[in-house]
């Protein structure tokens, strides 16, 4: 599971940090300075936001759906 934190000041971020490894939850990404102001973290690719896999059994049940689905858009009124 994946979750993404925006936190704008730099002494919230100084409060979770040693929470955070307290609890020993891993983060990937801390915002990069450059002259002394933080800059904003790019927004994680898609792939890596949705990356995953499903069930075999999801997997189906979300294939019949899709059939279904194109059935009735074919069908004749």
């Amino acid at each position: 599971m994946q979750l993404v934190i925006d936190i704008k000041k730099e002494q919230d971020l100084k409060l979770l940090l040693p929470l955070l490894e307290r609890l020993k939850i891993t983060y990937k990404q801390l915002p990069a300075k450059s002259n002394g102001k933080t800059q904003v973290a790019s927004a994680p690719k898609l792939s890596e936001k949705y990356a995953g896999k499903l069930s075999v059994e999801v997997g189906e049940a979300l294939q019949k759906h899709i059939a279904e689905s194109r059935n009735e858009w074919e069908r004749s009124i």
